[in-house]
């Protein structure tokens, strides 16, 4: 009889359990966290009532501005490095519930800014009533100072859905369509704040997903970008417009910025990088963008990344090898690299040690 050894059994790997202490310990924080915002908008109400006099806003907008204040200084008092993605949003309802039952009160917002500064969003529009109310909806529940919708050659209701939305928005009207971009510098010029959101009204953006971008220009970025380099494919089955965004800033010195531009949304600047590009260049992104690079500015990306690629708007001029959108992308990138060339020289920073040129210069003496 043939004895057949028995199969060494496979030892099944157990899940990794996290000790009961540290459970407990995690637990705790997330409970002090809870607590502690609870208990700070309770506290951060103090004297303060709305003012009744002519020009000032009215009375809901002024408690949303000082529940964000007084939510901004405890927040920064903790000194945190980054948005926490998955406690913020409860701590900001926390905060909110504290302070309106101390108050005796009701606000729209169920978030706060990270930021005492004042937080503009500018939304363009072409078109798009279909999801224009939808991310209204969304902007209605953060406090910002301006919302800016630039509504052009529009022949559905958009304008209507953003004249009539409660978030009660600035509305810019043109008849005519002002041409990709241009609208994002209609609308910083329109703006006063201390950093403005750019938007775009073809989809629907949640708001928390904006909030580190709105943090990092808090901890002192002029420019932050959308990180959606992560989203690409590999570089042999990108497209020609990833490629020169790419190739841009290798030329900027900035390959940590891999792909990602200004041409693609949500995007935030400063007060301080709108004063130094001027609100005109925003119509071309990858020129602002090179400025930006150029003149010292921090541009950087943000740490979370809004997946504007899978959801974004086919329309008959960006579908299809060498369409519109893509002509006009890849030369608003050689008009950037013909701006930087034009500072730096045709090499950039680019040297090129292996050749001698000072020996077949005009004018060279020949017996070298």
């Amino acid at each position: 009889m043939k004895i057949i050894p028995k199969k060494a059994a496979v030892k099944k790997e157990r899940p990794l359990r996290i000790p009961v202490a540290e459970k407990s310990v995690n637990s705790r924080k997330k409970t002090a966290w809870d607590k502690g915002a609870y208990a700070a908008g309770c506290r951060s109400v103090g004297w303060f009532w709305p003012k009744s006099t002519d020009g000032e806003p009215p009375e809901n907008i002024q408690w949303e501005r000082r529940i964000n204040v007084r939510w901004a200084k405890w927040f920064g008092k903790h000194a945190f490095r980054r948005v926490p993605q998955l406690s913020y949003p409860l701590a900001c309802r926390r905060f909110i519930r504290g302070f309106c039952e101390t108050a005796n009160i009701d606000i729209s917002s169920d978030l706060l800014l990270p930021t005492t500064k004042s937080v503009c969003c500018v939304l363009t529009v072409k078109n798009e009533a279909a999801t224009l109310q939808a991310q209204l909806n969304e902007l209605r529940r953060l406090p910002f100072e301006e919302i800016i919708v630039v509504v052009n050659g529009s022949t559905d209701n958009s304008y209507e859905v953003a004249r009539n939305h409660p978030v009660q928005a600035t509305v810019v009207h043109f008849d005519s369509a002002l041409g990709y971009d241009v609208g994002r510098a209609v609308g910083a010029r329109m703006s006063h704040s201390d950093m403005i959101l750019f938007l775009d009204g073809d989809m629907t953006i949640r708001v928390d997903l904006l909030l580190p971008f709105i943090y990092e220009i808090e901890k002192g970025a002029d420019v932050v970008l959308n990180p959606i380099s992560s989203l690409l494919p590999t570089f042999e089955r990108r497209d020609s417009v990833s490629n020169i965004k790419q190739f841009l800033n290798i030329c900027l010195g900035r390959r940590d910025l891999h792909a990602d531009s200004l041409t693609a949304v949500p995007h935030a600047l400063s007060r301080r990088a709108i004063e130094k590009l001027g609100t005109s260049v925003l119509a071309v992104p990858p020129v602002a963008q090179e400025r930006a690079v150029r003149l010292g500015l921090s541009v950087v990306r943000s740490p979370v990344t809004v997946d504007v690629i899978t959801r974004n708007r086919l329309r008959k001029q960006n579908v299809g090898l060498g369409n519109r959108v893509e002509h006009l992308i890849l030369g608003d990138h050689l008009e950037a690299l013909h701006e930087l060339m034009g500072n730096f020289g045709p090499r950039l920073h680019f040297p090129d040690s292996m050749r001698q040129r000072h020996l077949i210069e005009e004018g060279a003496d020949e017996s070298v």
